[in-house]
């Protein structure tokens, strides 16, 4: 189901808040739905007291990230001045979206080949859009809120420490490859 851009912030919201009770988030979904100056959309992104932007709820990931430890593309016609997804998330959904193109073009070549029966194409397309809409776990857990709050009495010292520990994995990894 295709959700509306203007309402896409807000559902991402309720998505990664569906167990916990309406009176513990209602505050947090009023400042989402508020007016927010010209445009008057609701938001996904989250400022200090100061107006620094703090964090993102990340449209892939539907967690909350923060910008400090966590990378985000420019996007210059969005109220942030980043991107709704960070490059990870980017770069998986790219990926699902592609592989479920190439996926939808070889079940063609199948069913031409008799490999797959007519009957059975909805079923293989139904298992395509599984893959597609599947959404991996971020990475680095200490990095991924369910709410600003969890995310603002979260200690940036132990933040620092799990994408240090996640870079220098990922370094190591790559050097072993070479």
């Amino acid at each position: 189901m295709a959700i509306k851009k203007a309402f896409q912030g807000i559902h991402a919201f309720l998505v990664a808040n569906e167990n916990k009770k309406v009176s513990t988030i209602l505050d947090e979904a009023t400042e989402l739905m508020s007016a927010k100056g010209a445009g008057g959309g609701a938001t996904s992104i989250h400022r200090d007291a100061e107006g620094n932007l703090v964090a993102i709820l990340d449209y892939y990931f539907k967690k909350w990230l923060p910008v400090e430890f966590v990378e985000f593309g420019a996007k210059a016609n969005s109220s942030s001045g980043l991107n709704t997804m960070c490059k990870l998330g980017t770069s998986l959904w790219t990926k699902q979206q592609r592989d479920f193109k190439k996926g939808k073009e070889e079940l063609l070549n199948q069913v031409a080949a008799g490999e797959v029966q007519p009957t059975e194409i909805q079923d293989e397309l139904d298992k395509l859009e599984t893959e597609r809409g599947y959404v991996a776990d971020y990475p680095i857990p200490e990095l991924a809120f369910e709410s600003v709050e969890e995310l603002e009495a979260a200690d940036r010292d132990a933040m620092q420490y799990a994408l240090d520990t996640y870079v220098a994995a990922q370094e190591e990894e790559a050097a072993t490859e070479e």
